[in-house]
């Protein structure tokens, strides 16, 4: 391993017990919106790294596992999907994983118009210019409130938003009554899917207070994961059917879907990997115990 001296860390604190340091080669962006503080440094290891109010949210070396995670199994188990709603624009990458999909109409709906701008100007290595693709239309409201009030129905809904600790704006966007909005305003076989915070054994809590407020909504709602190298984590992911739809389907159907439906490279996601995501170990298939 080089000995290398960095004269700036960025810590990320993950538990109170818990930070893991990454050295900084330089600080390229600081700003501050109206919602949230927005850096991009670059570290040696991960290239540009988007941090979100102290939170590492994406990496320019391992953004596409996420996001590949995130998009590609709710579009290829649903049967037909038309409309897709994205809670969380953020830097835009969603999107670009669902404009390899034929046909979609896609609304994407974020708080903080600064962030969206912020993401026009810098992360077009993310988005790849589908902030201002025509198929998508981009909503400047806060999720909550457009839930409510769209008279849209939407086939799926991903969910995209920083942890929901209970000081931000994101946190009542996971609760049950905000799944109980999402559940009336999805088509009969609609699949919702959010991020699922992390798996790490000893801080699953977060994972499964996602997972009981969906559950107290779905009857059909399941976790999967996978290791984010930028979190220093497994990540859980959770989605949701509104009819008996399982994720459980042999790895070829997965790559046949994956022929037929998308355009474009995927550099994470296949059949293999899809069924490698939600065979789940015993600690994460089990109910915690209260």
């Amino acid at each position: 391993m080089e000995n290398r001296t960095f004269s700036h860390w960025f810590i990320d604190r993950i538990e109170a017990d818990q930070l893991h340091a990454f050295g900084i080669k330089k600080v390229l962006i600081d700003y501050q919106s109206t919602y949230q503080r927005i850096q991009i440094v670059e570290i040696e290891s991960l290239g540009k790294c988007l941090i979100i109010d102290g939170k590492i949210q994406s990496t320019e070396k391992d953004e596409f596992i996420y996001h590949e995670a995130l998009v590609h199994p709710p579009l290829l188990l649903h049967p037909h999907p038309r409309k897709v709603l994205v809670m969380g624009v953020g830097e835009g990458a969603t999107l670009r994983e669902l404009l390899k999909y034929d046909s979609l109409k896609i609304t994407g709906v974020d708080i903080d118009a600064e962030m969206i701008e912020f993401s026009r100007k810098y992360l077009e290595p993310w988005h790849h210019g589908a902030l201002s693709h025509p198929y998508f239309q981009l909503v400047l409201q806060d999720g909550w409130d457009f839930i409510r009030q769209t008279e849209e129905v939407f086939d799926v809904i991903i969910i995209d938003l920083p942890e929901p600790y209970p000081d931000t704006p994101a946190y009542r966007l996971y609760t049950a009554e905000f799944y109980r909005l999402a559940w009336e305003k999805m088509s009969p076989d609609g699949i919702l899917v959010t991020q699922g915070e992390t798996t790490r054994p000893g801080q699953e809590n977060h994972h499964f207070f996602i997972k009981n407020n969906l559950a107290t909504v779905f009857q059909k709602v399941y976790s999967y994961q996978t290791y984010i190298p930028s979190y220093d984590s497994s990540w859980g992911f959770l989605m949701a059917f509104k009819d008996h739809t399982s994720p459980i389907l042999p790895a070829e159907e997965i790559d046949r879907k994956i022929s037929e439906r998308v355009k474009g490279n995927l550099r994470f996601y296949d059949g293999q990997t899809h069924l490698s995501m939600f065979y789940l170990p015993r600690h994460l298939r089990e109910k915690p115990r209260s």
